[in-house]
């Protein structure tokens, strides 16, 4: 793959069924309009449709009665579009900020959303207003950013009630007409809220949000808010962190969350699981192991004996079925329906059929179908094609102080030797799947070997695995990952070893810069968007109130020892520092105080920053600057891992 084949990838998701058909959206960046296309489609085991024609449609919801989807048109805020199909939905919604939730109450015609309100004078409400000439924000909550967002307490996000009904000859819903039907804004919880539901029956509507309004301290605690009384009701759960949850009946939901433990700050390492709440009794049971079963952050659905969900398991995240009377059901129990490198994105079942999207290693996209009253394997029904030169990546499995460490190593085509690149995911309580990674296959085009692996504190394993981090956030992790490079390096003779070098983004770029600070034989280093101050993060970062704290503690030697920024004296490694200039998780400033470290200590160093860019470049930044991303990766590996003289076949291959 090179920088320039961006725009051939694709990205399946939202699956639904429909009869016979799946419905899926299908995104894709477009470098000549530098934004995103997407548009639904009706795929069966012989046969492709395209049922929508806007610039941006996604996120299908079928229905009997009623169906509807997410329309945005070109570099517009997205909006409500229901009918009694796909195909015949229209437009229900004008919000100013746009619509970015619903649900579809199909007996009761009610759709109910989640849009972003503006106060008075903000954001573009009044013309007269431009964003500089706006009133000042007074702050008082420990939380007011947002990545990708910016301020989120001048417009939060509020729940809405809208009735359906067909238009007929009326101007609702007509193309270039301004007339939608009326919406009615919900009493909420003072705070965002998330996840709109109904119960199956309707007398139910509900939205997740924080238990308590934040009053200038951090907590992480949420729950289920009953909407449509005169205020808002909070369902009486454990102390835990909701994300998603699902209405079996009018008093049983089923939610997807991380337990707190200790406290309401207690996330680090948290294996989020499966919940049923009764709320007749009031009880909520465990339905996982909370130690060795990470439940993935997408909906379950009901179907007969049981759930199905995605569990997250070592470079994979798989299709599950799921006992309803299970508990504490651990990872060595479950019934698994999909296998151990299908990375699963979403899902759709009934009690018979299941549809699902997800990546392989071969494929960047697929769409799967799978019988659930037979053990039949899965029936792909389109893999999306993987860009020229692509390689399946080998799968390493290297012993470790804290256990067997999963990594992987792919080389180019042709022959050796080749420039090895270590790369380091973010999080740290993230993995590497064994998904087609655009960035290994760049690299890997390109003539470098690529190794990485989920060292300690990475998910996909254990909670004991991910807490190994807390308190020392480099020393086993890096420990991991240069042991998978070792051994990659002593198994592998077309793996040269004198051209190393060693990047990654977010934690990965803290634990690149970590790594050079105590390593010297990599020749060049790449640190993206790194956590790279601790101290300045706690008040510049969109969750640098509690992350610093329960990562690094709040001794200030503690976090000195774990400080790349402190380190920075100890680097010789040359070194480019890209950051983008909206990244409000990892703010530009650890950046700028990492690239002028650098400077102080004489690194041969450079900073490159993406304007108008946030933390989430790599994976859904324009599309031109994801290009100029890949160009300016290659440029630094090729002044720094390749010379005239090196250049040998790998690379001309």
């Amino acid at each position: 793959m090179n920088p320039e084949d961006l725009d051939t990838l694709a990205e399946y998701s939202t699956p639904k069924l429909r009869g016979d058909e799946a419905v899926i959206s299908i995104r894709r960046p477009d470098l000549e309009s530098n934004s995103y296309l997407s548009q639904l489609f009706a795929l069966g085991s012989d046969r492709s449709r395209r049922l929508t024609h806007a610039w941006h449609d996604s996120d299908p919801q079928i229905h009997p009665n009623w169906s509807g989807f997410l329309r945005a048109e070109r570099k517009a805020a997205a909006q409500l579009y229901i009918g009694s199909t796909l195909e015949t939905a229209h437009q229900i919604t004008d919000n100013h900020l746009g619509v970015s939730e619903f649900a579809i109450d199909d007996a009761g015609a009610r759709a109910l959303y989640v849009a972003r309100v503006a106060e008075p004078g903000r954001y573009g409400l009044d013309d007269d207003v431009p964003a500089a000439e706006e009133a000042p924000r007074r702050i008082t909550t420990s939380a007011y950013l947002s990545n990708g967002l910016g301020y989120t307490d001048d417009r939060p996000a509020r729940a809405f009630l809208v009735d359906l009904a067909e238009p007929g000859l009326g101007k609702v819903g007509l193309r270039a007409a301004s007339e939608v039907p009326l919406s009615t804004l919900l009493s909420t919880p003072d705070c965002d809220v998330h996840d709109p539901q109904f119960s199956p029956a309707g007398t139910r509507a509900s939205v997740v949000a924080v238990l308590h309004p934040d009053r200038g301290r951090p907590d992480l605690r949420s729950t289920v808010w009953l909407l449509g009384g005169d205020t808002a009701e909070p369902l009486d759960l454990p102390s835990m962190d909701v994300s998603r949850h699902l209405w079996l009946d009018e008093d049983t939901v089923v939610l997807v969350g991380n337990a707190l433990t200790r406290d309401e700050l207690d996330f680090v390492g948290q294996m989020p699981g499966l919940f049923v709440h009764d709320l007749r009794t009031g009880s909520a049971r465990r339905l996982t192991d909370p130690e060795t079963v990470a439940v993935a952050a997408l909906r379950p659905r009901a179907v007969e004996g049981g759930l199905i969900a995605v569990v997250d398991t070592d470079g994979a995240s798989r299709l599950a079925r799921i006992d309803l009377q299970a508990e504490g059901l651990g990872i060595d129990e479950i019934d698994f329906l999909s296998d151990a490198t299908t990375v699963v994105s979403g899902f759709d079942a009934d009690d018979e059929t299941l549809v699902f999207t997800g990546s392989t290693p071969s494929s960047p996209a697929v769409l799967g179908r799978l019988d659930l009253k037979t053990d039949d394997a899965p029936l792909m029904l389109r893999q999306h094609p993987a860009p020229a030169n692509s390689v399946v990546p080998e799968v390493l499995r290297v012993p470790g102080d804290g256990g067997t460490i999963t990594g992987w190593l792919a080389k180019p085509r042709g022959q050796g030797p080749y420039p090895v690149i270590v790369n380091i995911h973010g999080g740290p309580f993230s993995q590497y799947t064994h998904s087609w990674f655009d960035e290994t296959q760049v690299l890997t085009s390109a003539g470098f070997a690529v190794v990485y692996s989920n060292p300690r504190g990475s998910g996909g394993r254990t909670r004991s695995w991910g807490t190994a981090v807390q308190a020392d956030m480099a020393g086993p992790a890096m420990a991991d990952v240069l042991a998978v490079l070792d051994h990659a390096l002593e198994n592998d003779p077309a793996l040269d070893a004198d051209r190393l070098g060693v990047q990654g983004g977010s934690y990965g770029g803290y634990l690149t810069a970590m790594t050079i600070a105590a390593d010297d034989r990599f020749r060049g280093a790449i640190v993206e968007r790194g956590y790279l101050d601790p101290d300045s993060f706690v008040g510049t970062s969109d969750i640098g109130r509690f992350f610093t704290e329960e990562y690094t503690s709040r001794n200030p030697q503690a976090i000195a020892r774990q400080s790349p920024l402190a380190h920075a004296d100890q680097v010789g490694t040359p070194t480019l520092v890209m950051h983008s200039e909206l990244d409000f998780r990892c703010p530009l400033e650890q950046a700028q105080q990492y690239y002028a470290a650098l400077q102080r200590a004489g690194v041969d160093t450079e900073m490159l920053i993406f304007p108008g860019e946030n933390h989430e470049l790599s994976r859904a930044g324009q599309p031109r600057h994801r290009r100029q991303r890949f160009e300016a990766i290659l440029d630094w590996w090729d002044r720094h891992l390749t010379s005239a003289d090196d250049a040998g076949s790998a690379a001309a291959d």
